[in-house]
Formats: structure tokens, sequence, C-alpha cells
């Protein structure tokens, strides 16, 4: 009886360690993901030529810097609003989304830049 009950202790806390260490790599995926698409967001952010914007659409499938970069692809995207003669409004929308064929969904982030 000792033994069947030594056992069920034993599966559980297997079972236990491997859902801990599986929410754990997710977590990993998750920051790093988070890390790039805040990275692109702020670097886009610092650059002083407003029509230059247009350059940084691009699609990377692989990620100089850290090792840890390995396996992600980033996507770029920039929308341009108005800007025309007539237009009362100019800004640009990107969009940056970073995809891993481990991680269940991409993280995606998008903000808007005003004409400057």
């Amino acid at each position: 009886m000792a033994l069947v009950i030594l056992t069920a202790a034993l599966l559980g806390l297997a079972l236990f360690v491997s859902r801990m260490a599986h929410a754990t790599s997710d977590s990993r995926l998750l920051g790093t993901a988070t890390e790039l698409v805040t990275n692109r967001i702020e670097s886009i952010k610092s650059i002083t030529n407003y029509a230059s914007i247009d350059t940084c659409a691009i699609t990377e499938s692989t990620i100089a810097g850290s090792p840890d970069y390995v396996g992600f692809k980033r996507q770029t995207l920039v929308k341009h609003v108005g800007g025309g003669v007539a237009d009362s409004v100019d800004y640009r929308i990107v969009t940056v989304i970073v995809t891993d064929p481990v991680m269940s969904a991409p993280v995606k982030k998008t903000t808007a830049i005003a004409a400057f």
C-alpha cells in the first residue's frame, strides 16, 4: 500500500515538474519576443527623418544580437495615413510582429507616429 501511495506521489511530482518546465520555456519565449518587438518600435521612434520611416518596413528572418534570438522572425509593417495636399492628417502606423515556431501566438505591437 505504501508503494502505491509513493508511486502516485512521484507521478504527480513528475507531472508538476514537466508542466513547470513547459511554462518556464513559454515565459522565456514570450519575454524574448516582447523584447524584440519593443526594441524595434523604439528604434523606429528614434529616427530623426520622418520620411525615412517607410524604409523600416522589412522582414527579418534572422535577428542579430543575442543567441536567444535564434528561431525568431520579426516583421515590421508601415502604413502611411494622409499626408496629401488636401489631407488634414499625416502619420504612419507602425506594426511589429515577432513569431517563433514554438510559440502558440505571435507577439504584436502597433504605434502611430505623427509627422514631425
